[in-house]
């Protein structure tokens, strides 16, 4: 990117989805997406920094210290915010699960959709310790038996597995998610907040 190109930009993302979102009332949205909402903003916390997501605007946005805002996390953020507003979700379970355990999750995810942790082998199979110390410079915590669990939105824990390579074994990586997270993101919203979460932890440091 060039230092002259501005960060935060419109993207093109689906104009039905930033209606539904307008359709909510944002105050019980904020309430239970665990945001706040001032003149049309809704500011959260996402993936360890502050997001903000302005209905005026069309636009999200997040910190210089971070990989540019895109379609998945445009996608993550409306939809979540827009889940909050329309239901009252329950509690997160506090409990941890794969993907494929979420209702209709052994469906979904698959050929197109199946969870991409190819990158974090290839980029961590031989050095574990780097993902974990690159997870907790973006605010996750230790979680044993996992490497780290990562309170990435405020209802929503994500954490991560990685068994290294070995002279007989590839690297094997595997992402779990609160049980409760079908609530608060449609399936689709899933596999793109595990895209995101890969694409920042893969992030060159600045």
């Amino acid at each position: 990117m060039s230092p002259d190109e501005p960060k935060d930009r419109p993207i093109p993302f689906p104009a039905a989805l930033w209606d539904d979102l307008l359709k909510v009332d944002p105050k019980k949205a904020a309430l239970n997406a665990g945001a706040e909402y001032a003149e049309g903003v809704f500011f959260l916390d996402f993936l360890g920094a502050r997001f903000t997501v302005d209905l005026n605007a069309r636009l999200v946005s997040g910190p210089p210290d971070r990989t540019r805002a895109n379609f998945d996390k445009a996608l993550v953020l409306v939809i979540y915010l827009a889940q909050c507003g329309r239901s009252d979700p329950p509690d997160p379970a506090g409990r941890l699960i794969g993907p494929l355990e979420l209702p209709s999750g052994a469906m979904f995810f698959r050929g197109p959709h199946v969870i991409a942790t190819a990158p974090l082998e290839e980029g961590f199979g031989k050095n574990p310790q780097a993902l974990t110390d690159k997870a907790f410079s973006m605010g996750a915590q230790p979680a044993p038996p996992y490497l780290f669990s990562w309170r990435v939105l405020p209802k929503i824990d994500v954490a991560c597995m990685l068994y290294p390579e070995d002279e007989e074994f590839p690297a094997k990586a595997t992402y779990l998610i609160d049980a409760h997270s079908h609530y608060y993101l449609a399936l689709d919203a899933v596999w793109a907040l595990f895209n995101v979460v890969t694409a920042e932890l893969l992030a060159k440091t600045a």
